[in-house]
């Protein structure tokens, strides 16, 4: 029989999220350690903006983009609210859903910006892959999901080559406060507390006993793809740093407050911007690798990442407890039929994962 889920009494995290532990009144301690995120303030985002701006020169900053909501918003802004002169970036992920495809063509049309699209080599990125889902299944880990992106986590280096191609010193992502995954974290004995810089610093160790736990991740074909991402995973990653010392990389959000309403109305209204519909949520669905990390966190925990997200939310009081919970009930349902593409596409059995 089925375990209850109890969700914790101020937001929406059950018992099964790592490392949780609840008081008398039910409220758990992620609420209670939780420390209300504030935005630096446009002052500050102008700033740092006008110091780059350049008559000379032919491109100002880079926008990373996906074709999901909060990469579509930070280049309209940047563009037509600010006025810079964009690059808009895009990583050619052999994962990325259609419809993050149009959007992005639908984007850069709208605001008449240039945009480089950069691969890598596919046959690599998903020999990686299907070491990492294979490895997986032999010892399934919540720990380790994140290994399904390997791939991705080593654009930061093509996105500083191309900067410095360009002559471009800022670099602006659509970087989320609220999506980043407090019980990741956990699940790699880091406190859920700490901030990204010093995340990044210690979770090596996390790593290192995880893999050390399971040795099929160590295919020397993808070993060397592993050292990458670890150094250039994302912009606070030690390669990054070292690399893009002359380079200033904000995340859009971080300056200006999130508003899921006010992105959703302007993208779909300027940018002709649009979701597959049968999901039901406008997050985190333009990598179709979503799916499965969906998949896997649900057979591991009981629950996805969109647990975590709409529980900080309802702590920074950006949506109550009550949708919250309806919206879990509806967007954390599993499309099995979409994992099937995938892993069918990686040249496996989708018996072989969906059991």
């Amino acid at each position: 029989m089925k375990e209850r889920i109890l969700r914790c009494s101020t937001c929406v995290l059950p018992n099964t999220t790592p490392g949780i532990s609840f008081n008398e009144e039910g409220v758990c301690n992620y609420c209670t350690s939780y420390r209300m995120f504030k935005v630096k303030g446009e002052r500050k985002l102008l700033q740092i903006l006008d110091a780059k701006r350049n008559p000379k020169m032919k491109y100002e900053c880079i926008v990373n983009i996906s074709g999901g909501r909060d990469s579509a918003y930070t280049l309209l802004k940047m563009k037509k609210d600010y006025g810079m002169k964009v690059l808009a970036l895009n990583y050619a992920n052999p994962f990325t859903d259609k419809q993050a495809e149009k959007n992005i063509n639908n984007m850069v049309a709208a605001l008449n910006v240039d945009i480089i699209r950069f691969d890598h080599r596919s046959a690599l990125f998903e020999a990686c892959f299907r070491n990492n889902l294979k490895a997986w299944v032999r010892n399934p880990s919540p720990a380790m999901v994140p290994m399904m992106c390997t791939g991705c986590k080593i654009i930061w280096r093509d996105i500083l080559r191309i900067a410095k191609r360009n002559e471009i010193t800022l670099i602006v992502n659509g970087g989320n406060p609220y999506e980043y995954t407090s019980y990741k974290k956990e699940l790699l004995k880091v406190s859920h507390t700490e901030n990204l810089l010093t995340t990044y610093l210690i979770n090596i160790k996390g790593l290192t006993a995880e893999i050390s736990r399971n040795y099929h991740y160590l295919n020397p074909k993808c070993i060397p793809t592993f050292v990458k991402g670890y150094l250039f995973g994302n912009q606070y990653s030690l390669g990054v740093r070292l690399l893009g010392k002359q380079t200033t990389c904000i995340d859009f959000f971080h300056f200006i407050q999130w508003n899921e309403k006010d992105i959703l109305s302007r993208i779909k209204r300027e940018l002709n911007w649009d979701f597959p519909h049968y999901l039901e949520s406008t997050w985190r669905w333009d990598c179709q690798i979503g799916h499965l990390k969906d998949y896997m966190y649900m057979k591991t925990l009981g629950m996805t990442e969109k647990d975590d997200f709409y529980a900080k939310l309802v702590r920074e009081g950006l949506m109550t407890r009550t949708e919250a919970l309806a919206r879990l009930k509806k967007e954390n349902r599993l499309h099995v039929d979409k994992i099937a593409e995938l892993i069918h596409q990686l040249g496996l059995s989708p018996k072989y994962f969906l059991t």
